[in-house]
């Protein structure tokens, strides 16, 4: 679970800001922002090719110059929770929520996007027979045609077992459906050499169902011979050749693993296999060009055409090395939520309108930057900050959600000053302290009440209780059921039934709280941020989950949006704005 050691935090700050990882997807901002005007020459801030990546859009820097120098309306809005809204002119700049220290302010665009990760699963788990699990930030495996007992893990290799009296072909796939573009490679070998008939396994994608998908399949021969299939199924009874098959070797050493590579990049598709243990060549043995590029699952297949012989396939390794999705997720807007040194108590004081007003067309790191600072693709950030206990410790970077469990899923308990891998002294109030060991398991992890701590506590100075902390006023609790029940702020909706709170007055950068799993002697278990409305209109939040294996704000594992059928958005209990 470590991760070597990347820039330093003073060298990639302002990148935060301009942002450097996720999606994005167009949605109108909670407050107007300033027309841009020409004044001087736009900035436009992108860091970073991975993507997944939050982008800065050109603006005029001179438009919020002049509005943090001139005279701001400031006006007190009734209701519950009261606010208060600053404007310049006739354009609104931010909106202040009494009770809470965050701020929602206007400024530069920002674009969001999280795109597919890329993943290695090496099958270092045990699945009984009946599935393979969770793959490590690929999601959950599902398997078709068969029985239960023909799909198993023991550590090394993920099993599919054909037996000898069936001639049907047995499929395990990721559960992720939108996968378009991809270069993904596997690596596997059939424990029994055909000796009567031809086996095969292949590397399949756009798959929709075991009778529909695109397939690059090695096929061994009884007298050895080794031969590359690229093609598609179409129907139960109908496979589609895309090229002439490709021969790749004359032998098959006992024993011997194979690998599979597919790049599919819009219309072509290119493959190649060699012996895993020679290196592997550079140039593609088929390709086939004017595909459709139908999006799908990832997966593996296995096919044998003997009728008296058993086939036991072994895959050992499957790895994405890039893939992206049919439609990224994208979240478009002008929000920045920053955060004051006290609760706003109502009243606007000199102090208040010198934090607004430098504030102002800032892009130094929000929540959000701060938040998409740990998803897939983000680069290790080190503290210098001096002394300990933070000097040298990571504070930035992909994470995942906490350690591999022996069956697969992860394991839940990754607070964020064990993702720095530091010993932590919590204070109390009035007065006291508690010092909270770091597991050195957890390292690099957070879970999701420990992002939450990490993006508003450790980066945002939000007070940070110890975990047996329950009784210190205005500290941000350690899990997600106590930060629900007692976070510092202003709740802004509630539901004490089955049904979610309405979303009137939702804000990007607030809290958001589901009971998930559905226990009732549990209740809140999940937490997560509101990032803001997608390209298709649904509100989308960031968490920290098990199954993508860390912060995410896509629908691996569970749609992470706000609105619809899904399990977080019937599951929503309780907003709250910190």
């Amino acid at each position: 679970m470590t991760r070597p050691s990347g820039p330093s935090r003073r060298s990639l700050i302002a990148a935060v800001g301009a942002g450097t990882l996720l999606t994005g997807a167009a949605t109108r901002a909670a407050v107007a922002a300033p027309a841009p005007q020409s004044a001087t020459a736009p900035v436009e801030e992108a860091v970073g090719s991975s993507r997944t990546s939050v982008t800065v859009a050109a603006h005029d820097p001179a438009v919020y110059t002049r509005a943090a120098l001139g005279p701001l309306t400031v006006t007190p809005v009734t209701g519950t929770p009261g606010r208060t809204e600053v404007a310049f002119g006739d354009e609104p700049l931010a909106v202040l929520t009494h009770g809470s220290r965050t701020v929602l302010l206007t400024g530069p665009e920002r674009t969001f996007r999280e795109d597919k990760r890329a993943f290695d699963d090496t099958f270092r788990r045990t699945v009984a027979p009946g599935g393979w699990g969770l793959s490590p930030g690929g999601g959950a495996w599902d398997t078709a045609n068969g029985t239960t007992a023909d799909y198993e893990v023991t550590p090394g290799a993920g099993i599919v077992r054909i037996p000898a009296t069936s001639s049907v072909s047995r499929h395990a796939t990721l559960k992720d459906e939108q996968v378009a573009d991809l270069d993904a490679v596997i690596t596997g070998h059939f424990a029994q050499d055909p000796s009567d008939a031809a086996r095969s396994f292949a590397l399949t994608f756009g798959y929709t169902g075991p009778t529909d998908h695109f397939r690059a399949r090695l096929s061994f021969a009884a007298g050895g011979a080794v031969t590359l299939h690229l093609e598609r199924a179409v129907s139960a009874t109908s496979v589609t050749q895309l090229v002439t098959p490709a021969p790749v070797a004359t032998g098959n050493p006992a024993g011997s693993s194979w690998c599979i590579r597919v790049n599919r990049t819009g219309g072509r598709i290119q493959a190649r296999a060699w012996r895993a243990d020679l290196t592997e060549g550079s140039a593609w043995q088929t390709t086939a060009d004017d595909q459709p590029p139908a999006p799908g699952r990832i997966g593996v297949r296995a096919a044998a055409d003997s009728t008296t012989l058993a086939a036991e396939l072994r895959i050992s390794r499957i790895r994405i090395l890039t893939a992206t999705w049919a439609v990224p997720v994208t979240v478009v807007h002008r929000s920045w939520v920053r955060v004051l040194p006290e609760p706003f108590t109502g009243t606007w004081t000199a102090g208040v309108e010198q934090q607004i007003r430098g504030w102002l067309g800032s892009t130094a790191p929000d929540a959000l930057a701060y938040g998409f600072q740990f998803l897939p693709g983000a680069p290790r950030v080190t503290s210098y900050r001096s002394g300990p206990p933070e000097h040298g410790a990571p504070v930035l970077g992909e994470s995942d959600y906490g350690p591999p469990l022996t069956g697969g899923a992860r394991e839940e308990g990754a607070d964020f000053h064990e993702y720095m891998g530091v010993n932590w002294t919590f204070a109390r109030v009035p007065a006291g302290s508690l010092t909270k060991t770091a597991e050195p398991r957890f390292l690099g992890a957070l879970d999701c009440s420990g992002y939450i701590r990490m993006v508003y506590g450790y980066h945002l100075g939000v007070p940070l209780a110890h975990e047996s902390d329950h009784t210190s006023p205005g500290l941000l609790p350690r899990t997600a059921k106590n930060q629900a029940a007692r976070a510092p702020g202003t709740r802004i909706a509630h539901s004490a039934s089955a049904s979610p709170p309405p979303l009137t007055a939702l804000q990007v950068g607030d809290l958001v709280f589901f009971d998930a799993e559905g226990a009732p002697e549990d209740g809140i278990d999940h937490v997560g941020i509101h990032l803001g409305r997608d390209t298709a209109g649904v509100p989308r939040f960031l968490s920290s989950r098990k199954t993508p294996n860390g912060p995410t704000a896509a629908d691996l594992g569970g749609a992470s949006t706000l609105t619809g059928t899904g399990t977080y958005a019937t599951k929503l209990r309780t907003i709250h704005r910190l």
